[in-house]
Order: C-alpha cells, then sequence, then structure tokens
C-alpha cells in the first residue's frame, strides 16, 4: 500500500490549533532551559525519504529493529558541546550525538565537532508500531518553513568506485601488526585494536541516507545511524555493538570481539560458529573484552550480572562472540560516568587502556573522530549509546570506509586483513 504524502503546514497548523504544548525544562550543571513540546500521532511514512527532503541541519537518523524505534530529526532546538548529565527533562525528550574516539591530528573531520548532542526542533519518531510529529520550540516565534514533507522515493546507489587508497596500505599494516605482536610478546600489550581507513571515490556526489537505506536490508538486526551537521559530510554505519543501554538505573552492555564470516548455507554457518568458539586465539581476543568491561562496569553498579555462557552474535557479513552484562547502577552514576568508564572498549582499543592509545595514535595514519566512538541518545530515563562501527565518513563524491580488527597472540597480518574487508563489505553496494 503506497504510503500517504502529509502536507505539513495543514498539519503543523492544525496542531498549533487544537493542541497544547507541553512546556518542559532541560536543567544541566545548574542552568535550566525552557521549551515547550508538541507530539501527536501522524500515519506512517519513510522516515528516510522524508530526511532526504530536508534543507535544515543537523539530520538526524537512529534506528534499532530490537526494538522498533527509529527517528529522523532536523534541526537543533538545544545544542549541547558536552555529554548530557540531566538533573530533570522530559523522559520522551532525547538528545541525539556522540563524541571523538580521541583528539585528532588532521582536518578530515572538519565539520563534526569534537563533541555534540541536539535536542531536534522536529522528529518524526516510531515507537510501538505509531508514529509521531514532535516539535520542541524554545520561543514562540516558531518558523517551520524550511521543513519540507513531500517526500519522494528515496535515491538507490547505482554508480560504481572510481578509485580506492587504503590507509594504510599493505606493506605498513603488514609492519605495524608484526611490531603490536612484539610488544603483546614483550608484555605491554595484553591486545590492541588497529584500523584501517579505506577512501572510494566516485563520479558524483553520494546520498548519505540512501546508504542508511541500504544499510537497512543488508544489516537488518544491526543498529543504523546517520549524522550530519552540515551539507558537506555525513557520518552513516550500521552497528552491532552498543557500549550500553539504560533504563532508569538498570544498564545493559555486552562484550562482543572474534570474527567469522557468515556461511553460505546453514551448515556453513554452523560449522564457522563452531570454529570461533573453538578457537584459542579468537576466544582470548574475546576473554580480554569481557574481562575489562566487567572490571570497568563492576564499580559503577549495586549488582552485575553476565550470561553463564558465551554466544552468537550475527550481521549479514561476519559473525562474533557475544555475552551479555546487566547491572543495577549505584547513586550518583549518570551518564557522563558510563560513558567515560566503558569508552573505548577493548573490542576498539586495546589493554591496557592508555598503553593501546598511545601506540594507536602512533601507526594510525588517519583520524578515527567518531568511527568506534561513542554516539547514540540520552534522556533522564532511558539512554542508547552505540560505539559506532561498521561506518563511514561521506564527503560529497567520497566515501571513507572503517574497519578495525583485534591483535593478539596469533594474529596473521594477512588473515586480518581480509577481515577488514569482510567487516566493509556491507557497504560494498556496487559489486
Amino acid at each position: 500500500m503506497q504510503k500517504r504524502i502529509l502536507n505539513l503546514d495543514e498539519l503543523i497548523t492544525k496542531a498549533l490549533v487544537q493542541t497544547p504544548f507541553k512546556p518542559e525544562t532541560v536543567t544541566l550543571k545548574n542552568h535550566t532551559f525552557p521549551f515547550m513540546r508538541l507530539e501527536i500521532p501522524i500515519p506512517g511514512i519513510d522516515l528516510l525519504a522524508w530526511l532526504e527532503q530536508q534543507t535544515l541541519y543537523p539530520k538526524i537518523y537512529f534506528e534499532t529493529p530490537k526494538t522498533g524505534f527509529r527517528v529522523a530529526g532536523v534541526g537543533a532546538a538545544y545544542t549541547l558541546d558536552e555529554i548530557p548529565s540531566f538533573h530533570r527533562l522530559s523522559a520522551s525528550s532525547r538528545f541525539f550525538g556522540g563524541m571523538d574516539f580521541y583528539e585528532r591530528k588532521f582536518e578530515t573531520w572538519k565539520t563534526f565537532p569534537r563533541c555534540r548532542y541536539v535536542l531536534p526542533l522536529v522528529e518524526i519518531e516510531v515507537r510501538h508500531e505509531m508514529t509521531y510529529l514532535c516539535v520542541n520550540r524554545t520561543c514562540e516565534a516558531l518558523d517551520l518553513s524550511e521543513i519540507r514533507f513531500n517526500p519522494a522515493p528515496i535515491s538507490t546507489i547505482s554508480q560504481k568506485a572510481t578509485s580506492r587508497l587504503d590507509s594504510p596500505s599493505f606493506p605498513v599494516w603488514d609492519r605495524n601488526i608484526r611490531e603490536s605482536l612484539k610488544q603483546i610478546q614483550e608484555k605491554s600489550l595484553d591486545k590492541i585494536v588497529l584500523a584501517r581507513a579505506s577512501l572510494f571515490e566516485f563520479e558524483k556526489p553520494l546520498s548519505p541516507l540512501a546508504f542508511c537505506k541500504a544499510l537497512q536490508g543488508k544489516s537488518p538486526t544491526a543498529t543504523v545511524f546517520s549524522y550530519q551537521f552540515s551539507t558537506d559530510q555525513a557520518f552513516v554505519g550500521a552497528t552491532p555493538e552498543s557500549l550500553y543501554s539504560r533504563t532508569g538505573s538498570k544498564v545493559e552492555t555486552a562484550a562482543i570481539a572474534g570474527t567469522r564470516q557468515r556461511g553460505k548455507t546453514d551448515a556453513e554457518d554452523k560449522a564457522l560458529q563452531a570454529d570461533l568458539l573453538e578457537n584459542v586465539k579468537e576466544m582470548h581476543e574475546f576473554n580480554v573484552v569481557k574481562e575489562e568491561i566487567e572490571k570497568r562496569l563492576s564499580p559503577l553498579c549495586k549488582a552485575l550480572t553476565k550470561q553463564n555462557e558465551d554466544k552468537i552474535i550475527q550481521t549479514s557479513s561476519v559473525q562474533h562472540i557475544y555475552n551479555l552484562f546487566e547491572g543495577e547502577l549505584s547513586e550518583g552514576i549518570d551518564d557522563t560516568s558510563l560513558i567515560h568508564a566503558l569508552h573505548p572498549t577493548p573490542a576498539v582499543g586495546g589493554r591496557p587502556k592508555e598503553a593501546a592509545l598511545k601506540e594507536i595514535r602512533k601507526w594510525e595514519t588517519f583520524d578515527r573522530g567518531w568511527y568506534a566512538a561513542p554516539v547514540g541518545w540520552i534522556s533522564p530515563e532511558q539512554a542508547h549509546i552505540l560505539v559506532a562501527i561498521r561506518s563511514a565518513l561521506i564527503h560529497a563524491n567520497e566515501l571513507r570506509l572503517f574497519a578495525g580488527t583485534g591483535i593478539v597472540p596469533g594474529s596473521i597480518p594477512e588473515k586480518e586483513w581480509d577481515e577488514l574487508g569482510h567487516k566493509i563489505s556491507q557497504f560494498i553496494l556496487w559489486e
């Protein structure tokens, strides 16, 4: 059935007349910011198509298949350049954002702030199979003239890349892996995660949201996200990994590490799973992550449990070892505390943390920016913060794909290089 095309002017005019805005407040570090919020149910609509039509920035998209929650937002009612730690805020109002993995050396991420959280001006949310139009306003005058509501079908990725440049190249990668293994043997590192940035160029500019649309099909269990703070750049991804999710004082996170391809048949899939769980190198890599998460999260919780057995989590192209943690946070522990304690996990950094980060800065010849960093949304009652892996930075006709792999005893440079290829394969839509 074709979805109805709505007229925003009529919808907003009717809402302003018939539905009162609800007064809300944001209280952050002893400063209180008032705003008004309106929320009305509307007929279902293609959120990505709606978002692509907008000319107002920032543009934000977030979709979690596990819960069915989806949101597209434009504009900014409030902007914060820090992780929100709220004293009081409507449970239905979410601040969306993220931050750098660590400090930058280059200008690659020039339009992305080092940390930014935004309360969108206009949102369309899908939750519990219902669609809502939400407006957050901070003054009596409300100008929505820039908002468009005539979504056309979203574009598709039809062009092929004309060039590719890997950073580092394989010879440099090989040298870095061997140096990493030497440091691990000398006990200065337990594990380190090294990444690669693969730059693809195309003849014409790319649509970030077209990639999101494709990722929905290629990675149906992953959380799909997109952040655009200007027309120049967009950061998009489909990550299987959460840094944590929180409901009230209850927190949930998972250890994820070790990788195998997906099988072409169920039998091959199961054989690869068994090989993953029985592989000494992969299990060591996973146990480093699991032990470190437990070590960092335990001091923040009254109680913390993990699954008795390690399991397998799958994406469309790869599968990983997985174990779920659930905890009850201690009094006074907020999202800032959680993010700083957990990021970066050994799944994207290494152990010991500071020693691994020092070597990553030395060996990687590009800025991670928001790649593998915490991105997501925060409200007083809930939060969902992702680890932004399986992601890409898009700038005009350039697509920069990021992927990393954990280096532990037994790592082989050629195999780790191939693993990077498997991890970016969901973005390679032109082959």
